[in-house]
């Protein structure tokens, strides 16, 4: 029989999911609008883009950027990342349509399950309370309340993660197949999500070469072997549709490391320093993990360090979440291109703080619990409160990351429907063969392409812009002017013939151009 107070813990953790699930679900049908649905947009039409050419014309790969008619393009498919994102809702799309709440459903219910494998995982080693309080912490962290509903790899790899450690752990302890296969099986599901796969792999190897409790070489070169197979099966994929990929890849790899930003958005020269990086990172790290949950998990490694080598399962806790702290400290230093230009790469640096939180939560209460009654029940008390202060926090400063994505000047009181709106208006306008040129920045987001679906030549401000593209781009080209750009009357001024449309489009005004038909040349 449950004791009353495993039950108490049960139902914080029900009620930290259901917090989860609540905040996670706000607002999951409205459109790409946020700067964060970049994803979204781009993952989303990568499953668009396998439904409609079919799964042997892509062979799997995606194409997260292609927007134009079929067939897809050799150089379009997107070899960069593996294709289980992009394959799971494509799937979802096939059997639910293609809306944007099927799209952000993957990575909620992922980030739900990732609750419940946390709880488990650390219920094993630390028990129910500290399980539950882990649970607490976790759904707090403005990072997991912002990213973990965006259509990205991370809530899904986090969820591998999870299970991987999990498996992992229980086939040590039993040696049942069953778990051995869970164990590989939740490490290709890692390999083929997410490139953050291999390097948790590669840090669990190192574990087993080098911790001194528990060294086994002979199972850190299999993981190593089953991850370079992995490797070239994704290369063997990749290269089916896309003969040059690999140094492709190569040279993403390198900018990534390097510092140097996309040559699409600024110069190769222009590299990342690391006087802009720091204070980058350290803002996002404050920022999206709250410095409560920070000083907790120091606290909780503390009491691991302390207390974990008379204590086996606390120990392998502790090792477990030493493993996600240094997989990220890695990766964002390492890559440190992604983590300037993404805050989601720390996205990882949410396990070892909510595991640690719980830990030194749960240390706190048994302190009290040793002393008389009315010190236990204030510290119950206590972490109640800073259960609710972090939640309420927590909330607040996951709202505080919203930010609109602009198609136009950022100053303008830019309407949420604009971009659905603009992008219904460019498809049923044009053919869908038509490349279509614009005055305003559609060029650093695809939210805009994946509502018109076509091509979309953005940026050209002037007309010696359009006058470039309208001599170098292959027809048909039509335009879209919007009217409150102030060089939009010389670029109407020096179109060349054609059709022409003003209209208001969510309350702003906009000229829709189409180029006359070429007259046939005489015999």
């Amino acid at each position: 029989m449950m004791r009353s107070s495993s039950k108490l813990w049960i139902l914080l953790f029900a009620a930290a999911l259901v917090f989860h699930a609540t905040l996670l679900t706000r607002d999951i049908a409205g459109p790409w609008i946020d700067e964060s649905d970049f994803n979204g947009a781009c993952w989303s039409q990568s499953a668009h883009n396998t439904l409609r050419a079919g799964l042997w014309a892509t062979k799997g790969v995606p194409s997260a950027f292609y927007f134009d008619p079929l067939p897809i393009p050799a150089d379009k498919f997107y070899t960069h990342h593996p294709a289980v994102l992009s394959l799971t809702l494509a799937g979802m799309f096939a059997v639910f349509g293609e809306h944007e709440w099927v799209a952000r459903m993957l990575p909620i219910l992922f980030s739900l399950a990732g609750t419940v494998l946390l709880f488990f995982l650390v219920k094993g080693s630390a028990g129910i309370r500290a399980a539950a309080l882990s649970a607490a912490v976790f759904v707090t962290l403005p990072m997991e309340l912002h990213y973990g509903r965006m259509v990205n790899f991370e809530p899904l790899e986090l969820t591998w993660m999870f299970a991987s450690l999990l498996a992992l752990r229980r086939w040590e302890q039993t040696r049942a197949m069953v778990w051995w296969i869970a164990v590989l099986t939740t490490f290709a599901l890692m390999f083929w999500t997410a490139w953050l796969g291999y390097l948790f792999l590669l840090v669990l190897c190192l574990h087993y070469l080098i911790t001194a409790r528990q060294k086994t070489p002979r199972l850190a070169l299999l993981f190593l072997g089953v991850s370079f197979a992995s490797f070239l099966l994704f290369l063997a994929q990749i290269s089916w549709v896309q003969p040059d990929a690999l140094p492709e890849l190569l040279g993403t790899f390198v900018r990534r490391m390097s510092g140097v930003p996309n040559p699409a958005l600024a110069a190769a020269s222009q590299k990342i320093t690391w006087a802009q990086w720091f204070p980058s990172i350290w803002t996002t790290l404050i920022e999206h993990i709250q410095p409560v949950a920070w000083v907790l998990g120091a606290a909780g490694a503390a009491i691991v360090l302390r207390r974990g080598r008379a204590n086996e399962p606390l120990w392998w806790l502790g090792w477990a979440a030493l493993c996600f702290f240094v997989l990220d400290a890695f990766y964002v230093t390492a890559f440190r291109n992604a983590s300037y230009i993404h805050d989601y790469a720390a996205f990882y640096f949410i396990a070892p703080v909510a595991i640690m939180a719980g830990v030194a939560l749960d240390a706190f209460l048994g302190w009290c619990e040793s002393r008389n009654s009315a010190a236990k029940n204030m510290g119950a008390a206590l972490v109640v409160l800073v259960c609710a202060f972090l939640g309420f926090t927590g909330e607040r400063d996951a709202r505080g990351l919203l930010g609109q994505f602009h198609l136009l000047d950022s100053d303008i009181n830019e309407p949420p429907n604009l971009i659905p709106d603009l992008g219904a208006k460019i498809r049923t306008t044009f053919s869908g063969n038509t490349t279509v040129l614009c005055n305003f920045l559609v060029y650093y987001g695809p939210h805009l392409n994946y509502y018109a679906q076509h091509g979309i030549l953005g940026g050209y401000m002037d007309f010696d812009d359009w006058q470039r593209v309208l001599a170098n781009e292959a027809p048909p080209l039509g335009g879209v002017i919007w009217l409150g750009e102030p060089n939009a009357g010389e670029i109407i001024g020096h179109l060349p013939p054609g059709t022409s449309e003003t209209c208001r489009v969510a309350g702003i005004r906009f000229l829709f151009w189409k180029p006359s038909a070429p007259e046939p040349r005489g015999e």
